[in-house]
């Protein structure tokens, strides 16, 4: 039987592309039995964590030992004798699966895996100690592009298409995190993308994509530039509880899609007056406050730009976040709180990699 070949990827628990982990195809047997073995040739996950497996899919059946009586020598010789014959054994069922061996922290480990479809993520518990640098995983480039986002204005928010500078902050970031998981680098360019470029067209794309099914983000922007500052339903209270959220994901060095209220409707109409960026980690510098470090799309190459919080009464016995977010020690920029975004990566396509 020729061989087959099975492609897949695999990541780390983090997200993070798991790279030089061997993979091997094996079928289940029955516990009393030794698993069939069914690779020709290993794969070798790349940095991108995708790998390929060769394997042979009749070494899955398994056979075991019968006796038949049947005749010695038919036609010649009819004496019944009794012989002792292999057949594939009807009992057993095929129960693919994967093993996992890779290094991690000088330690050789191993994981299993029930086979899936073809292009399945395999995800390994391990998490990937790998910390986002703005100055080396963010882009380059500052969040500012010529001409329109869209080529009309929004009814409801005719203030929406107001100068011709628009920015792709949610693109960007969700885009350096691609580059990020994927371990790839960021492309060099420090001006930004011509308008229909690749990497343009991918930016682009990200920023609808970070908006979610049927703008459901940019619904949330609105529903809570509606809500009042204190109390059980305002931002104070409801920013302390999306950080509890984040602060978990965080602590397995995952970094988490941000939205970030600047304004509220008594201050403007202008939706996109909020804005999107990537938490990367936190510090607690003192008793009831945080600091959580950002890439800011608007701060290329800036290390220094992080959310500043102080925990305070929000009114009706709740407990709150008072926030500003700091560009070093330069500037100051208050805002009514922030909001954890869903994310699914995608590989960034080999035209914008280039930039």
């Amino acid at each position: 039987m020729p061989s087959s070949f099975y492609s897949a990827r695999v990541t780390f628990a983090n997200g993070v592309a798991a790279s030089g982990v061997q993979v091997r195809l094996f079928d289940r047997d029955a516990p009393d039995g030794e698993d069939d073995d069914l690779t020709i040739t290993p794969g070798t996950s790349d940095a991108q964590g995708f790998f390929t497996v060769e394997y042979d899919p009749s070494r899955a059946r398994d056979v075991h030992l019968v006796r038949r009586v049947e005749p010695r020598n038919p036609p010649w010789d009819w004496t019944p004798i009794e012989r002792e014959i292999l057949e594939p054994d009807p009992n057993d069922t095929f129960i693919p699966y994967l093993l996992f061996q890779y290094a991690l922290q000088d330690q050789e480990v191993k994981a299993v895996a029930d086979l899936k479809s073809l292009h399945h993520t395999y995800v390994l518990p391990e998490v990937a100690q790998k910390l986002f640098q703005p100055s080396t995983h963010g882009f380059r480039f500052v969040n500012s592009f010529p001409g329109f986002f869209l080529p009309f204005s929004i009814p409801f928010f005719p203030e929406s298409q107001s100068n011709s500078v628009y920015g792709l902050c949610g693109g960007m970031s969700a885009a350096a995190l691609d580059f990020f998981f994927f371990n790839l680098p960021v492309p060099p360019r420090t001006q930004v993308p011509p308008t229909g470029s690749p990497l343009h067209q991918y930016l682009y794309q990200r920023q609808l994509d970070s908006f979610g099914k049927f703008g459901e983000v940019i619904r949330r922007f609105i529903e809570w530039m509606g809500l009042p500052d204190e109390g059980e339903k305002g931002t104070l209270k409801r920013t302390l509880d999306e950080f509890e959220k984040i602060r978990a994901r965080l602590n397995h060095f995952t970094p988490v899609p941000l939205g970030i209220q600047y304004v509220k409707w008594r201050d403007t109409h202008q939706v996109w007056q909020n804005h999107q960026v990537l938490a990367l980690r936190y510090e607690r510098p003192a008793i009831g406050q945080i600091r959580l470090y950002i890439y800011d799309p608007n701060y290329p190459g800036r290390d220094d730009v992080f959310i500043e919080a102080h925990k305070i009464d929000a009114g009706q016995g709740k407990e709150g976040l008072r926030c500003f977010q700091r560009v070093g020690n330069e500037r100051t920029i208050p805002l009514y709180g922030f909001f954890a975004l869903k994310y699914q990566p995608l590989l960034p396509p080999a035209s914008a990699i280039s930039g």
